[in-house]
């Protein structure tokens, strides 16, 4: 596993990344990775903190469209992501965090689907938020919270 994380850092692309003299390549990547979790978690969160009684003035139909943004920017953080990665496999792709990172994103984008067929996937959507959906909402904001500590953590953990 470590000699196919070190090619693949070692690629062309990789080394673009991480070393191009460009602000095209590391800085424009990382600052496009915070744009998509802004979109993903910023919406996930504002859902979350609705079902759970916050915010009781905005109907919740308002916030279906908050899908849309979500997947946008996970696609988004999936392709920096995944270039980030590529230039660092070789020390992310051994880390634990990030492999706890990867297994609460995972799980965070489940709950967050099952979250939208238990709201809104019944036809007409009512203020009275189902029991399934508050807890749903609970380990979407705890999930998210865990995705971005241990992304942040990466650059301290060895």
């Amino acid at each position: 596993m470590e000699e196919f994380l070190i090619r693949l850092q070692e690629s062309d692309f990789g080394v673009w990344v991480s070393s191009a003299p460009t602000l095209l390549a590391y800085p424009t990547i990382l600052m496009l990775h915070t744009v998509g979790l802004a979109m993903v978690v910023g919406p996930a969160w504002v859902l979350d903190m609705r079902l759970l009684g916050f915010g009781a003035r905005m109907p919740i139909e308002a916030l279906r469209g908050a899908f849309r943004i979500m997947w946008i920017g996970f696609a988004i953080n999936a392709a920096t992501g995944i270039a980030l990665f590529i230039s660092e496999a070789d020390e992310k792709g051994l880390k634990w965090i990030f492999w706890v990172k990867m297994a609460s994103i995972a799980v965070a984008l489940i709950v967050t689907s099952r979250l939208r067929r238990v709201v809104f996937g019944g036809g007409k959507v009512t203020e009275m938020v189902p029991p399934q959906a508050k807890m749903l909402a609970v380990a979407s904001l705890a999930l998210w919270f865990v995705a971005i500590t241990s992304g942040r953590l990466m650059a301290y953990i060895k």
